[in-house]
């Protein structure tokens, strides 16, 4: 009896390892709109099989349309059947199938991150997704993760600019998955911009939210040849800019402090190079570029307008890569490589302009010098599977010095140390440490001696908690703390000749969480709450003013806190998929903002910026913004087409009496008036992403409002920022497969300004007598910038090649108005007034035609 007993075990095992062999049995066919059935006869022809299945088992509307390639019998047979959980059981040659109804196992989690496969950089926003229509994008840290019932899945993922990987894959525990997307190099190569990610479907798309295609970038007509990503930001809809020469953004209706600029997770206060005809950010330093309009991520805050969030390239993990570009105005250099190979890498940058070596060569110059450099720094260490390490910083510095008379100073400075950390499969956090600082300094000198020296800024210490938890496929949660130290320098004079304004601190807190819920595969739904703290504190007086602005009483102050706000900010989204290629949004978000910026002039760059908090007088800015968007795709994705239109109340806005006083004066807030604003447009934006000619259209008409009590008669009146009306377009031709031809025109309706209708004159000063705020406007802007790029001819090796690009900056050489004064009449033969009451209007402009050439290299 026990050798029966043994004999019959040997021959269960024996059986059963033979059907896991024939089940594991690699099989190459393909199902071309076949059945269910019709596919299950194929399948019975090649393997010789008998395939025994109740008529229940069969959807007889169910097409396929499918290939393996050496793919596993079982694998294959689940995947026919991928809206069932199947049983299969091997009797001789006879193949039984049947549906399993026990109850649904628990389910096992997949995650990872998703990386650029030559550099090793992660991927942020990049979507994996299941074919049944489940799925999710990674974090802004690449990372992702998945529940999901054990069973066979096929993953599609994809990301901008990528080749799509599908891949299939049984899930029976829990298990780590890194991905690896190789970059494409024709597939949407000239896309400057995109409507959120591309994905499978556009459930995910809203147009308020816009991710940018960096390599396109390099070769978008600029000035001087030098590639600039603020000026791809520009040519979205609902986004403008002061004008030539200006990196500020006024978004929706909103003023350049209602930005928050982001690197690396450190605000970038000003963002401007070289006067503002370049932007601060290194341009092959950069790796991810998104900006969002309204709605942002409840982890965002402190600004009321816009999110624009930049991330550095962390260095290539597998080999040493070199890049960069030298152009007429400005050179840049970009090294990075591994330290070690798939642990630690590095990424340093480098870049700098030479006009000032222009002006030497004139022996007549005078001193004059006008240059900025910026360098880039970032490293990362993988410790272990569970932890990485990151640290990265930027300084960049501007000096303009005029006939060894006059000299200004201004630059960013930045570091970041973030600790990324898995607690498990499921829950993702990163911990930053960050300081940030702005500094511009104004020096004036006679007879080589400084009489005046004028310098401000503000400084921050940032501590932040972010977390990620991934309850399953349908549900994630982002939540965290966040802890800033503000502190003001609005202005100091060394030399002690001049009042100072008095230094203050801030510290601004909040704590956040969103949930985004998949609940049906047409209705997703992310809401969230921010809740948030300025508190002023430290040693200063206040003081305190009555209905005309004079100073009744003050108090001193010598440490702690004195003064506290908070405001609670909810944010809603709600996004509809009517269609496989259509899409509807309708969102609401409050926003706060608890420090602001003065400058009393419209032109469109300076660098006197000065950073004061709300407190007690001046009351924290907040917004409530309604907006209802709809994203429609054709069936292969080559044209997009995107309108939103949205509504903004702003409360708490500061606007200047007239002949503002700000620098020097240490009761600036005497100066200050506060109102309500309303901000209020139509944007539609219309892309072609495939063939020879790409580009883009877009048209918005928007509307900005303030009314100030005690300003402009206590009417309403447009801000200075107000450009009801902007059309922007931009062509990308490809002849062959070597040229390239870019074309970009703009037309935006010139901004309100401030004229005076008279003057008088008080002793030796003339005093011009203002009218209606805003009530006049400059005339409109436009202009059409052209370049052609000549690439390298094709190579094995993709990470090595060349381009030349040149540019005509401005064809047509229109004269775009800067600003418009009112001055004396001068006589052209003497240069002398007559009468300083005989005035005329003259008008400023930056720039006319300006070609250039630049040649940009990696390898």
């Amino acid at each position: 009896m026990k050798y029966l007993f043994l004999i019959s075990s040997l021959l269960l095992c024996l059986s059963s390892s033979a059907q896991e062999d024939v089940l594991k049995r690699p099989v190459k066919v393909s199902f071309l709109n076949l059945s269910q059935q019709e596919a299950l006869k194929k399948l019975e022809s090649i393997t010789g099989l008998n395939f025994a299945y109740p008529s229940s088992l069969i959807d007889k509307d169910t097409k396929l349309n499918k290939s393996w390639n050496e793919e596993r019998l079982d694998n294959i047979l689940r995947a026919i059947f991928e809206d069932k959980k199947i049983e299969l059981k091997l009797v001789g040659k006879r193949l039984l199938i049947k549906e399993d109804l026990s109850p649904p196992s628990s389910k096992k989690t997949i995650n990872g991150y998703i990386q650029d496969k030559n550099s090793g950089e992660m991927l942020i926003g990049a979507s994996i997704y299941l074919h049944n229509g489940t799925g999710t994008s990674t974090n802004a840290y690449g990372y992702y993760s998945l529940s999901l019932d054990t069973g066979l899945y096929q993953f599609t993922i994809s990301y901008l600019g990528y080749e799509n990987v599908t891949q299939s894959m049984r899930l029976q525990k829990d298990q780590r998955k890194d991905f690896q997307l190789s970059p494409n190099s024709s597939q949407l190569e000239a896309v400057i911009v995109t409507s959120s990610l591309q994905d499978l479907s556009v459930a995910n798309t809203t147009a308020n939210q816009h991710q940018l295609h960096l390599p396109a970038l390099k070769k978008l007509p600029a000035i001087g040849g030098e590639p600039d990503i603020f000026k791809g930001i520009q040519l979205l809809p609902g986004i403008g800019s002061a004008g030539e020469g200006s990196t500020g953004l006024y978004v929706r209706g909103g003023n350049i402090d209602q930005n928050l600029i982001i690197l690396d997770e450190a605000p970038i206060y000003n963002p401007s190079h070289l006067l503002g005809f370049f932007s601060t950010f290194h341009p092959d330093a950069i790796t991810h570029a998104e900006v969002y309009k309204g709605n942002f991520p409840a982890r965002f805050g402190g600004r009321l307008s816009s999110v624009v969030e930049l991330r550095m390239k962390e260095g290539n993990k597998e080999n040493l890569k070199v890049q960069g570009g030298i152009g007429l105005l400005a050179s840049r250099l970009l090294v990075e490589g591994p330290i070690k190979k798939n642990k630690h890498s590095f990424m340093l940058a480098a870049r700098r302009t030479y006009p000032d070596l222009f002006l030497r060569a004139d022996e007549d110059d005078g001193g004059n010098k006008v240059n900025f450099m910026d360098v880039n720094l970032k490293t990362n260490w993988l410790l272990n599977d569970n932890n990485r390490l990151f640290f990265s910083m930027y300084r960049g510095q501007d000096v303009f010095r005029y006939f060894d008379a006059y000299e200004n100073q201004w630059g960013n400075t930045t570091a970041t140390f973030r600790w990324n950390h898995l607690f498990n499969e499921k829950t993702f956090a990163n911990f930053s440490f960050i300081y940030s600082r702005y500094r511009y300094s104004v020096e004036n000198i006679i007879d080589g001696v400084t009489t005046f020296n004028w310098h401000s800024g503000i400084t921050d210490y940032n501590l932040k908690a972010d977390f990620t938890s991934f309850l399953n496929a349908d549900n994630r949660l982002e939540y965290g703390i966040h802890q800033i130290l503000h502190q003001f320098n609005p202005g100091q004079e060394s030399e002690q000749r001049l009042n100072p304004i008095p230094e203050s601190k801030t510290l601004e807190q909040a704590l956040y969480f969103s949930h985004q819920v998949q609940l049906n595969p047409a209705i997703e739904i992310n809401y969230g709450l921010r809740l948030s703290a300025a508190h002023n504190l430290g040693k200063g007086k206040t003081y305190q003013y009555n209905d005309a602005f004079n100073i009744i009483d003050s108090t001193l102050h010598q440490g702690g806190i004195f003064h506290s706000q908070f405001q609670l900010s909810p944010r809603f989204l709600l996004k509809y998929q009517s269609s496989p290629f259509t899409s509807w949004s309708v969102g609401y978000s409050r926003t706060a903002q608890y420090l602001f910026q003065l400058r009393n002039t419209t032109t469109a760059f300076n660098a006197f910026y000065t950073f004061m908090p709300s407190n007690s007088n001046i009351p924290a800015q907040t917004a409530d913004q309604f907006s209802l968007g709809f994203f429609h795709k054709n069936q292969d994705a080559s044209f997009q087409w995107s309108v939103e239109t949205y509504y903004k109340w702003l409360r708490h806005q500061i606007d200047f009496i007239d002949h503002a006083q700000l620098l020097q004066n240490p009761y600036i807030e005497r100066q200050l008036r506060i109102g309500k604003g309303r901000a209020y447009g139509l944007e539609t934006y219309l892309q072609k992403t495939a063939g020879r000619w790409k580009g883009s259209l877009s048209y918005s008409y928007s509307r900005s409002l303030k009314q100030v009590p005690g300003l402009n008669q206590d009417l309403e009146f447009p801000t200075y920022y107000d450009q009801p009306h902007a059309v922007k377009l931009w062509l990308h031709f490809n002849p062959r497969s070597r040229w390239e031809w870019n074309l970009n025109w703009q037309f935006i309706s010139g901004r309100a300004t401030t004229l005076p209708i008279g003057s008088f004159q008080y002793e030796q000063t003339i005093v011009p007598i203002y009218g209606a705020r805003n009530g006049h406007r400059l005339p409109a802007f436009h202009r059409l910038d052209f370049s052609i790029t000549l690439n390298s001819k094709r190579n094995h090796n993709k990470d090595r090649g060349a381009f030349w690009v040149l540019t005509v900056f401005n064809i047509y050489n229109r004269k775009n108005t800067l600003s418009i004064d009112i001055l004396p009449k001068r006589l052209k033969e003497s240069d002398n007034v007559p009468d300083p009451l005989d005035v005329a209007a003259y008008k400023t402009y930056i720039s006319g035609i300006f070609p250039s050439l630049s040649y940009n290299f990696r390898f």
